[in-house]
């Protein structure tokens, strides 16, 4: 199931199916660039390659945006808008996707994955570094 960007219950997500392009030198799947206005500043990039059966949570970064790309594989996602004075605060997004889609994940929104079917590979790019903020950790299943 995908959700195309604008129909989410929480304000400020975003997603994107990605896809790829043919080029002199192969196939190449354009990520992320600059145009797409979506983080303000770099602070961490990660490739995670997440397995079945993790225990999953949801982490709320207070000044932190992220965007996570999934690569290959299938991951539900859930994100938790917990930005106090938010018009959609307290709302819920849980979604399944098994192409290749960009999501962003505004700060304050607590989000959290899980790999469905085997295990997923994922690239993560960050606004700021692990550390430099105190990180909200929330249940799997809302309370």
């Amino acid at each position: 199931m995908t959700a195309p960007s604008g129909v989410f219950n929480i304000h400020d997500l975003y997603a994107r199916p990605v896809s790829s392009i043919s080029t002199e030198l192969g196939e190449v799947w354009p990520l992320l660039r600059f145009e797409d206005h979506l983080l303000r500043r770099f602070g961490l990039a990660e490739l995670v390659r997440a397995l079945p059966g993790a225990s999953p949570r949801l982490r709320a970064r207070p000044a932190a945006d992220e965007i996570w790309i999934l690569i290959e594989g299938t991951a539900e996602f859930v994100w938790r808008d917990t930005r106090s004075g938010s018009p959609t605060q307290g709302r819920e997004d849980r979604l399944e996707y098994t192409e290749p889609t960009l999501v962003l994940v505004p700060f304050g929104v607590a989000f959290g994955f899980r790999t469905r079917k085997g295990p997923a590979t994922l690239l993560r790019i960050a606004t700021h570094t692990e550390g430099e903020e105190d990180i909200a950790i929330f249940p799997w299943e809302s309370a």
